[in-house]
């Protein structure tokens, strides 16, 4: 570990290659150096079924928020070019973790995802609306948002990209949550947002 720290400390070594660790002995050396680091860290593994079992033993040394898995945002297994609802709210969801400067955490991925294109950062920001409890918003303009987003309407959300309007209630599937949000308006303030 001495090496490892060393080396942390030069700032010309940016890239850190190891070698000869078996089993979870790279993630608990990822999660030594993440102590150690106060920015983000990139761990890119040889495929998708090792960068999975990595991040496994990651999130069993470590706290689950800490660390973030980038996939592909495609099922190439069942069809080449369809979407997986799923791998799209962890690539949302690390996107966005990459907009705040302050945010630290380990990104677990493969070559095959990083190959895949993103949606520009300005974009990004310019395309997400924030939405806080005790907020002034008009329930119709946050509709309007969604419909502009590319979000379809439906009577009940089961995947992302989804929202529902039932009275004051708006449920919203958002690509960068794993399960929908329910805002309860009170006239035009967001009386509560809950999963």
């Amino acid at each position: 570990m001495s090496v490892v720290q060393s080396l942390l400390k030069d700032k010309e070594a940016a890239n850190l290659y190891t070698a000869g660790l078996v089993g979870s002995a790279k993630a608990v050396l990822i999660a030594a150096v993440y102590e150690r680091l106060h920015t983000p860290v990139v761990c890119v593994l040889n495929d998708m079924e090792s960068a999975g079992y990595f991040y496994n033993d990651l999130t069993q040394l470590m706290e689950a928020a800490d660390v973030c898995f980038f996939p592909s945002a495609y099922h190439r297994h069942i069809k080449y070019g369809h979407i997986d609802a799923g791998s799209e709210i962890l690539r949302t969801e690390v996107l966005g973790k990459l907009q705040d400067p302050e945010s630290r955490f380990i990104m677990v991925t493969y070559p095959d995802a990083l190959a895949e294109k993103v949606i520009a950062k300005e974009v990004l920001k310019e395309q997400t609306l924030r939405i806080n409890k005790s907020e002034q918003l008009d329930s119709l303009f946050v509709s309007d948002v969604l419909d502009t987003y590319g979000f379809e309407r439906t009577d009940y959300v089961y995947e992302p990209g989804q929202y529902a309007v039932r009275g004051s209630i708006i449920d919203i599937f958002s690509y960068s949550c794993e399960s929908p949000s329910r805002l309860d308006f009170f006239g035009n303030e967001v009386e509560s947002i809950r999963t």
